[in-house]
């Protein structure tokens, strides 16, 4: 049996043991790298990936990989890595009903998926926003798997769902994707996808019009599988919408109905929110999005490129990745615009040619995240020194706030290991890579981290509008 046949086994009696959602979100990505003299090497997509695997599912993988060899297991490690091409290692009797929720129909079920018609009945769902047409990177890959497993199992998994970050980032992109996943698996399913706004406006007219429409619009919104709702910041202050939402999220959640929720800042940062609404919002799972890095834009703009069938150079990929920072909808938005310019002008798609019409797209003074910005709101959030917090001292009140400065000039001002660790009185290169691993695994299982985070990100991009 070769180490391909030892993981695909060890997978198929793990999902039997766990809930769907949760082996599609932690095991869907993993692979056996190495197997020697009893001692395993796996392969993970991510740190929070492996923290949650060491931490809840050891025991369980452990014994999985000795039902599968006649040597005994005596130690398992992970590692950080991409599965090699053509890699299959999810369990073969279970391909069909575990499929990971953002493949691809086969093609022996095209035809099938082809004859069934999802509803129409106002789901008002873009087909754009599916699993697969959606980039994952570093800054938006808790809230993918997040997603991922509502898809798998709604009204169950972090129900209600809310995703926050600022405009432009795929949080509309995500929550739609999930309501996709539902209809093509049961084309029965009701699913209703709005904005707050338009909540609000269809509640004020139900209101003035009467008890008929009253009732209409209760039924609209109470009788769904999904409710997806977007930028639900704009209920701040909204009283009476309020009280209409409150008494409809309630009645979903109750009759297990999932419910995902946006918005621009985190729950606890929506002013003029009832308390008892933040607490609704605050209890399933929150979990950002933020500017993507440099390799996440520029695996954005390749996929763009080929969705349109255009050939674009690297090295034309790169300027705009380099220039265009602000968000996924302006990255794309830059790259349609360079190639229906080039197309109509015929003209080569070069760097100088690309440079000349970026030149008033992107903002020329965009205000930039510094590091030292960075450094103020977490000292002014932890009322901490600001020598004690780049110091040396080990104590817990230090090292954590310390991480999360690591893990934020790593992830919002774009800095290398080595930037990071001069920007932290010089700390080596491997104690700044520990910091930030140790936060990204926190993000999936320490809720005051997670909320922590959320509040000095509001604070730095209050500071910067």
């Amino acid at each position: 049996m070769n180490i391909a046949d030892i993981w695909r086994n060890a997978l198929g009696e793990l999902e039997v043991t766990l809930s769907k959602a949760n082996f599609q979100t932690w095991f869907k990505d993993t692979f056996l790298i190495d197997f020697k003299k009893g001692f395993f090497t796996i392969g993970v997509p991510s740190f929070f990936a492996e923290d949650w695997l060491k931490k809840k599912y050891l025991k369980d993988i452990q014994q999985a990989l000795q039902n599968q060899t006649e040597e005994k297991v005596l130690g398992i490690k992970f590692k950080i890595a991409t599965p090699p091409t053509g890699h299959t290692a999810m369990p073969v009797k279970n391909k069909v009903i575990h499929k990971p929720v953002d493949n691809q129909p086969s093609e022996n079920t095209v035809k099938t998926t082809r004859t069934q018609t999802l509803p129409t009945n106002n789901t008002n769902l873009n087909d754009n926003y599916k699993f697969s047409d959606f980039i994952v990177g570093a800054s938006n890959q808790l809230a993918y798997a997040a997603a991922q497993a509502v898809a798998s199992q709604p009204g169950n998994m972090y129900n209600p769902l809310f995703i926050y970050g600022d405009s432009g980032l795929g949080k509309t992109h995500l929550m739609q994707a999930i309501g996709h996943v539902l209809l093509e698996k049961d084309p029965e399913k009701k699913v209703l996808y709005v904005s707050t706004e338009t909540f609000i406006n269809e509640f004020i007219n139900a209101v003035e019009s009467g008890f008929g429409r009253a009732k209409d619009f209760k039924d609209r919104y109470r009788n769904v599988d999904l409710l997806l709702i977007d930028d639900i910041q704009f209920l701040s202050r909204k009283e009476s919408t309020q009280e209409e939402f409150f008494h409809t999220f309630n009645h979903l959640h109750q009759n297990k109905k999932q419910v995902v929720l946006t918005a621009d800042c985190h729950p606890k940062a929506i002013k003029g929110l009832e308390i008892r609404l933040q607490t609704r919002f605050e209890g399933g799972m929150v979990t950002d999005i933020s500017q993507p890095d440099l390799e996440t834009r520029e695996a954005i703009l390749r996929h763009k490129a080929k969705k349109q069938q255009k050939d674009v150079d690297n090295e034309v990929i790169h300027y705009i990745a380099q220039n265009v920072q602000s968000s996924v909808r302006e990255l794309e938005g830059a790259l349609t615009k360079i190639i229906a310019t080039c197309e109509l002008t015929n003209s080569d798609l070069t760097i100088e040619k690309v440079a000349e019409l970026l030149h008033g797209f992107v903002e020329e003074k965009r205000m930039v995240i510094t590091p030292e910005l960075i450094i103020r709101e977490v000292h002014r959030y932890y009322r901490l020194p600001v020598e004690e917090l780049l110091g040396r001292k080990r104590n817990k009140e230090v090292v954590i706030p310390r991480q999360i400065t690591m893990y934020l000039l790593r992830h919002e001002a774009g800095l290398s290991y080595p930037e990071i660790g001069r920007e932290m009185s010089g700390k080596d290169h491997s104690t700044v890579i520990h910091g930030c691993s140790k936060i990204e695994a926190d993000l999936v299982n320490n809720k005051k981290v997670r909320d922590d985070i959320a509040s000095i990100k509001d604070k730095i991009y209050a500071t910067i509008k």
